[in-house]
């Protein structure tokens, strides 16, 4: 009977710590998020749009086009980072099939802020929606 009530209090006690222990080391480790940070939407014959923004500490920086009807588009971006004294550029271009996401190529690695810009127009008539998403810590 006492080895039973010590094996119940044993299985309660490591019950406890791990209840209070997982919680706790659960916090510990942040999630990274993803922010929309500009956005743009324009219609017509040869709609364009340009969406241009800022975001501090930037893990990933994507341009997604949308259309409607789905179309080609094509277009261009431009990057601009700091990370302490240091500043950096990257260009490059947007073209496909809508809807198209991009990953756009950042001048270094883990820089303290960066600004975007990203003009994108329809190859034939309807609606465009441009938009720049970073993921951040």
């Amino acid at each position: 009977m006492i080895k039973i009530a010590r094996a119940i209090a044993l299985i309660t006690c490591v019950g406890a710590i791990v209840a209070v222990a997982v919680p706790a080391s659960a916090s510990v480790h942040k999630r990274n998020v993803t922010v929309r940070f500009a956005s743009c939407r324009s219609s017509g014959e040869f709609a364009a749009c340009d969406a241009s923004g800022s975001v501090n500490h930037p893990i990933r920086i994507k341009v997604h086009v949308k259309a409607s009807p789905n179309q080609r588009v094509s277009g261009d971006w431009a990057m601009t980072c700091t990370r302490g004294t240091s500043v950096g550029s990257t260009s490059g271009t947007v073209s496909g099939l809508t809807p198209r996401v991009k990953e756009l190529r950042m001048p270094f690695a883990n820089p303290d802020s960066c600004s975007v810009d990203a003009t994108v127009g329809l190859d034939n008539g309807g609606s465009i929606f441009v938009y720049l998403t970073a993921r951040v810590p």
